[in-house]
């Protein structure tokens, strides 16, 4: 019987369509080559930039991420609190939902017990989207609400601060109210950080 296409691997001719002849002709394309074992780990540590970069930046230590609504007060403090109290086991960052400045009593309160801020900001949540975190608390009602439920490849936890009133009669009222918000996140994050 004579065959529809000259083709090599056809030992019987079955009059196939001319669609499935097409495939059966084009052209193969040549086997994926293998790759050598500095091509793996190359195209590994790319796959794994984000977190293979935070491992060299602060090896042995599981990164924290805080979520607060603007970034002025509660996530500024929180960070630099774990990160001087639990420095060489944690490393914390801070993101908002809507960044602001940080306040001037936020820096004055840290200052107060040797904790220099230097050009610290908040940036956007979005900012940390695709970095990996061990653990991520949501620090206001805002941000409990508003934050996504997983980030960073963790389940978001929730401990709710309140943030100091802005509209407060004196300054000595308003770094009184920034004080009692300082040792409450150092005292409730310490325990809940060292259950974890």
């Amino acid at each position: 019987m004579t065959k529809k296409h000259p083709c090599p691997d056809c030992l019987q001719c079955q009059w196939c369509s001319d669609t499935r002849c097409s495939l059966c002709l084009r052209p193969k394309k040549p086997c994926r080559r293998k790759l050598t074992q500095a091509e793996q780990i190359a195209l590994y540590e790319s796959i794994n930039r984000a977190r293979h970069e935070a491992q060299i930046k602060h090896p042995a230590t599981r990164q924290v991420l805080f979520i607060c609504g603007d970034g002025s007060c509660l996530g500024p403090m929180a960070a630099h609190l774990v990160n001087h109290d639990f420095a060489g086991r944690l490393w914390a960052r801070y993101a908002a939902l809507e960044p602001r400045s940080l306040r001037s009593e936020t820096l004055a309160v840290l200052a107060e017990i040797g904790i220099d801020v230097g050009e610290s900001k908040a940036v956007h949540i979005s900012h940390y989207e695709r970095k990996p975190f061990d653990i991520v608390v949501a620090l206001d009602d805002e941000s409990a609400i508003e934050a996504p439920p997983h980030f960073g490849g963790v389940k978001r936890q929730s401990l709710c601060f309140t943030t100091p009133d802005q509209k407060l009669a004196t300054e000595q009222e308003t770094i009184t109210a920034f004080r009692a918000t300082r040792d409450a996140l150092r005292r409730e994050l310490g325990e809940f950080l060292r259950s974890r």
